[in-house]
């Protein structure tokens, strides 16, 4: 909307339309329900992140179990004959773990695209406030204002000592004052509207930083996935060097 100046009074109705239509959009970008909606994101977000700790903790217990064996019994198995049997066993061990790893590693996945999905939800609604927060400054509308009502002061208590703009628009043209009071309150309107569209759209950013909140947590998860997955590759190309060593011993002994 462009600003008003005192030369498009006869606009200053068809203005306070547009107000009242910026008033309606302002309630709507941000509901009640949308308030619902997005602590209802935080709260699936922690309770999700919380799960995905007690499941990487418990991911971390058993490769820290199938790691200790494997380091302390190999040996031990080898020497009594037994080692085939228990690569197997651990084989098996290792082959579980990695699915969970994977799934956990999915799960983190989902709630990082939950999140940024609610990131851009939250972008947009701000995208559509910028607008009507920085429209025009608020001290600007608030000098329009004073002037207007000095010129109008001096108007009605008949002052001729005015400034030219005060002259011009109030005895020149014999501006009404229903006119003029429907001017201030289109600027009061207009302001009022700037100021809330600013201040949702600073709770917004803060809402926005909630849910960012939730990534670094997230990230710390998959780096030690990451370690854990690099850990059972390890064992498996391990388990299967042993096996080789295992079936060349055999043909020698053939």
């Amino acid at each position: 909307m462009e600003p008003l100046t005192p030369e498009t009074d006869d606009s200053t109705a068809a203005s306070m339309s547009y107000v009242l239509r910026e008033e309606e959009q302002l309630a709507q970008v941000w509901s009640d329900a949308d308030r619902a909606e997005h602590d209802r994101s935080v709260r699936e977000g922690i309770e999700r992140t919380g799960g995905i700790r007690q499941l990487v903790g418990g991911l971390r217990a058993r490769s820290d179990s199938i790691w200790e064996r494997f380091v302390t019994l190999t040996l031990e198995r080898l020497l009594s004959e037994q080692l085939r049997e228990f690569l197997d066993q651990i084989d098996a061990e290792i082959l579980a773990l990695s699915q969970q790893l994977v799934e956990a590693d999915c799960e983190i996945d989902r709630l990082r695209s939950r999140v940024q999905e609610r990131r851009r939800w939250l972008e947009e609604k701000i995208a559509l406030l910028e607008p009507m927060a920085h429209r025009t400054s608020t001290q600007t509308h608030l000098n329009m204002m004073q002037a207007r009502v000095e010129g109008l002061e001096a108007y009605l208590l008949g002052k001729k000592d005015v400034a030219p703009e005060a002259y011009d628009l109030h005895y020149k043209r014999h501006t009404t004052l229903p006119g003029d009071l429907l001017y201030i309150r289109v600027r009061l309107s207009t302001t009022q509207v700037a100021i809330a569209a600013s201040n949702r759209s600073k709770q917004l950013s803060e809402l926005d930083a909630e849910l960012a909140a939730l990534l670094p947590e997230a990230d710390r998860y998959k780096a030690e996935l990451t370690a854990l997955m690099t850990r059972v590759e390890c064992m498996s190309e391990l388990s299967r060097y042993w096996l080789a060593y295992l079936d060349i011993a055999r043909d020698k002994s053939d």
